[in-house]
């Protein structure tokens, strides 16, 4: 209870007090009156079911948890789905809003009353969605980076890696444009007064279009292209016409990119702006693959029939990919056709194959086989040369793909792929390795502007090595294998405004090697410790656009743990890590075996479009790597060794920084961008002189930890229509490296910088394709660089009798120059016959040369005493194939 007593107060005071005491109360009672409101609105709700009819949220939900809202009848659409997912509980705010949105009505409090009421809504507040897919008409597969754009407001976008668009706009009519190269673009005009799903499917253009179509399907393209930099999709039909020592082939295709070179002629691995090939993430429908090549490296396990979209990304890494450190090539596989059944392949004198597809399950599902082979095997045992008949060179590999349709907003998949290389050369030892790869992906649209995608894999590397010579007769293996979930959201807010979040979690379950000698074998058995590392990431990145300026911002948190399942060895402080200096071991299992490390790798992009066709931009990208491919060979090889971080094998970091110009040149058709970078690489792995590493459980003690930087530009032309059409690309680079150990014994080249084994100062390749006829087209493709470093001997000595060569220093010297012209013609056979039949089948004949003038480029250089002049030593160049090399193959598709 309150008393006021007024105490010697003039009448004019105490109107004055009077006037007071009534603000206050009406302030207490407004402040009593929004508390009571706040608290209403904030209530939580107990929500029972995924979906609710309007009618019984207001007349059941809501009052039998204590909440009573007025409304009319009249005015509220009581049979209106409100949808709330997954969520257990929430608030009432939350409720109101729902029933509220795209609605003439609004909610409030008044009077201690919760009510519902008419609000005449302006227009652009209506917000409703469309999205959908684009698809290939004939046969149903998603066509991915199809632009869909909006005239209206000259916005547009591309369709993400499952050919998915969505856009958040508000009320009224747009008129839609979507478009591919190499198909018919479609105008749609459509009414947006409700969410809708509209799948746009494609015809595909057999006929050169016009040139006033191609110019204005371009500038579609450049509004709605990527933030990111150095971004390219291989153009899978252009590069179907280009000259392969065996077959249409991406990694031969990329190479003739700029930024990226191949380790060695006949060799496997690609080196990506200076980096290792192993810093390289190669994914097959979201799954990594550890060996990427068969037949010494000039066929990849990608069968280009498969094949449907090739990304590949070094510029900037998205924030959802991540665990290599260079860059990344996402292969997806073709889905097959959906509508009706088909038989392709093709017959060549290195690689034949065969390809089904169709749709099963009454056409709720569609699903894909090939499979792909070689018969050189066949070939070599019947030459006269008693060292070739021995040898063995032989590859297999399957691909299987099915998609069911379970409805309009959920798509599963379940992808596969199998490989299986043999290689022996005369009386060398047999090798044998393969990867086998399964994965399952879950797709489904949320509410028209949220795209998901969960995918869960297993992938799996295996080598193994048969040494049969009385010596040393063993059987050795070492295998590497993936178990991965993978969560990825994209939210369409507007086209505008774009998030993609998720993470991923993989399991990395190594066998380091295991060796077991044969009968009488002088070999010991040898059997490293299994090791098991886990990985754990999550990623965040928002997409917005403010008229001609665009950001991409965004991160990811990643950490790695080894669990700890080797014995780790103690060495003396101070001293070199050998056998001798060993003090302690942990055994395995033991907490100390453990380790664990944690990064925080920021991603950005900047684009700022100077004109319609040209653009800048800027990005900058961190990355870490947790698997190491050990080699201490200067090419790759199958029998190298796989191995995640721990104690003294670091983790890898990467902090990369990209510039570039981007111009369409509406004149002569053509693309042309112009890129700098700037890449810094810590604790990257390095060997000692003669570092022995197949089965050996001290790894630490053959391994040296360094630094590396890389900087470069790259200028990059394109003409994709007309009669003429094919790319240059040329990159200036230095790629160097830094080992400057403590201790001497723990420094390269007395702890400088020198080039490393994948540094080239010039690359440039030229590739050409001139449509002669309707159905004939020649193509060449030129190739030159400067030869890679290595290391000379400055001196030799002498044991038991052999003269060693002495390499003090390394990467100070360089092979020959590489250059290279290969030439192609591809007939593709009419339809029709000379009488008027049809043909049965699609077919074609491709014609090419590898090599056409035989240069023998240096691979490397090895020296030998002269057998005319002993104690003499003579230079040997070794030219893999330093010979013409001519190929035949026919395609056909039934």
């Amino acid at each position: 209870m309150i008393k006021i007593a007024f105490v010697s107060l003039n009448s004019l005071d105490q109107v004055i007090v009077r006037k007071f005491i009534c603000a206050l109360l009406t302030l207490l009672i407004c402040m009593s009156e929004l508390y009571a409101q706040e608290s209403i609105l904030d209530r939580r709700v107990i929500l029972y079911k995924k979906k609710y009819k309007t009618k019984d949220i207001l007349e059941s939900l809501l009052p039998e948890q204590g909440v009573k809202v007025a409304y009319h009848d009249n005015i509220i659409p009581l049979k209106k789905e409100i949808e709330f997912g997954k969520t257990k509980e929430t608030d009432v705010k939350d409720i109101l809003s729902k029933i509220c949105h795209n609605e003439n009505l609004d909610y409030a409090y008044l009077n201690g009353q919760l009510m519902i009421r008419y609000y005449d809504r302006p227009e652009n507040e209506y917000k409703y969605s469309i999205s959908g897919l684009v698809e290939d008409a004939a046969s149903g597969e998603a066509l991915i980076g199809a632009t869909v754009y909006i005239k209206n407001i000259e916005t547009g976008l591309a369709t993400n890696g499952y050919g998915f668009y969505a856009f958040t706009l508000p009320k009224g009519k747009y008129d839609l444009i979507v478009s591919f190269i190499g198909y018919h673009p479609i105008s749609h005009a459509i009414e947006l007064n409700k969410d809708f799903q509209f799948n746009f499917q494609l015809i595909e253009n057999s006929v050169q279009l016009a040139n006033v179509v191609i110019e204005e399907q371009e500038l579609f393209d450049i509004k709605a292209q990527n933030v990111l930099l150095s971004s390219n999709k291989l153009d899978m039909e252009m590069a179907g016409q280009i000259p392969y020592i065996a077959e249409v082939d991406v990694f031969q295709s990329s190479m003739l990119l700029p930024g990226i070179s191949n380790v060695g002629e006949g060799v496997s691995g690609v080196n990506v702006r200076g980096s290792a090939s192993d810093a390289n993430l190669i994914m097959l429908d979201e799954a990594v693959i550890y060996n990427s090549n068969h037949f010494f490296g000039l066929v990849s396990v990608f069968n280009p029939d498969a094949v449907k979209d090739v990304e590949i990304l070094k510029g900037d890494l998205p924030a959802k990919y991540g665990g290599r450190t260079s860059s990344v090539m996402h292969i997806r596989q073709r889905e097959g056709n959906e509508n009706e059944f088909h038989l392709s392949g093709g017959l060549g004198l290195i690689t034949s194959r065969i390809m089904f597809e169709g749709p099963i399950l009454d056409g709720n599902a569609n699903y894909l086989l090939s499979a792909r082979s070689t018969f050189w095997d066949l070939i070599l045992r019947n030459t006269k040369s008693p060292t070739l008949a021995n040898s063995r060179v032989s590859f297999q590999d399957i691909n299987t793909k099915v998609k069911f349709n379970v409805n309009n907003k959920n798509k599963i998949y379940f992808s596969g792929y199998f490989g299986a290389d043999a290689n022996q050369f005369g009386i060398d030892a047999l090798q044998k390795w393969g990867n086998r790869v399964l994965s399952v992906r879950w797709n489904k649209i949320h509410r028209g502007k949220h795209f998901m995608n969960v995918t869960s894999y297993f992938s799996q590397y295996e080598y193994r090595v048969i040494e049969e010579s009385e010596s040393a007769d063993f059987v050795g293996t070492s295998r590497v294998s993936d178990l991965a979930v993978k969560f990825d959201m994209t939210s369409y807010y507007n086209p505008r405004n774009i998030f993609e979040y998720g993470g991923d979690v993989v399991a990395h379950m190594m066998n380091p090697g295991e060796r077991v000698p044969g009968i009488g074998s002088s070999e010991n058995f040898v059997k490293l410790n299994n090791e098991l590392g886990l990985e754990p990431s999550v990623y965040l990145t928002n997409e917005r656009h403010f008229g001609d300026f665009s950001l991409s911002i965004g991160a990811r948190y990643s950490g790695f743990y080894n669990t700890g399942k080797s014995d780790v060895y103690i060495y003396e402080a101070g001293q070199e890590k050998l056998l001798e200096t060993r003090v302690d071991t942990i055994s395995a299992g033991d907490k100390e075996a453990r380790t664990f490390y944690h990064n925080l790798l920021p991603r950005l992009s900047l684009k700022y479009q100077l004109n319609p066709n040209m653009s800048l931009k800027v990005g900058h990208f961190a990355s870490v790597q947790y698997m190491h491919l050990l080699s201490n060979t200067l090419s790759p090889a199958s029998s190298d060794l796989w191995q995640i971080s721990g104690k003294y094998l670091l983790p890898t970091t990467m902090h990369q920084t990209t510039i570039g110009l981007y111009q369409y040149v509406n004149r002569f058709d053509m693309d042309i961008s112009l890129e700098f970078y700037y890449r810094k690489i810590q604790d990257v792995v390095d060997y000692k002189n003669g570092a022995d590493l197949l089965f050996n459980e001290s790894i630490e003690t053959e391994i040296l930890i360094g630094k590396e930087r890389a900087f470069g530009m790259e200028l990059f032309l394109k003409k994709k229509f007309g009669k003429l059409t094919g790319w240059l690309g040329y990159t200036l680079s230095r790629s160097e490296r830094q080992v400057d150990g403590e201790l001497k014994a723990e420094r390269i080249n007395n702890g400088e910088f020198f080039p490393t084994n994948y540094d080239r100062t010039h690359d440039v390749a030229i590739t050409g394709i001139y449509q002669l006829t309707p159905h004939l087209s020649l193509s060449s493709s030129f190739v030159y660089y400067t030869g890679k470093p290595f290391s000379f001997p400055t001196s030799k000595y002498e044991i038991d009798g052999l003269q060693v060569p002495h390499h003090p220093n390394r990467n100070l010297d360089r092979l020959s120059e590489y250059h290279r012209l290969d030439i192609a013609a591809t007939l593709n056979l009419k339809k029709t016959r000379k009488n008027g039949k049809e043909r049965r089948a699609e077919s074609s004949w491709v014609f090419s040369i590898y090599n056409v003038y035989a240069r023998r480029n240096a691979q490397t250089y090895y020296f030998r005493e002269s057998e005319e002049q002993p104690g003499v030593s003579v230079v040997e160049k070794l030219s893999v194939l330093g010979t013409m090399i001519p190929s035949v193959t026919y395609n056909f598709r039934f």
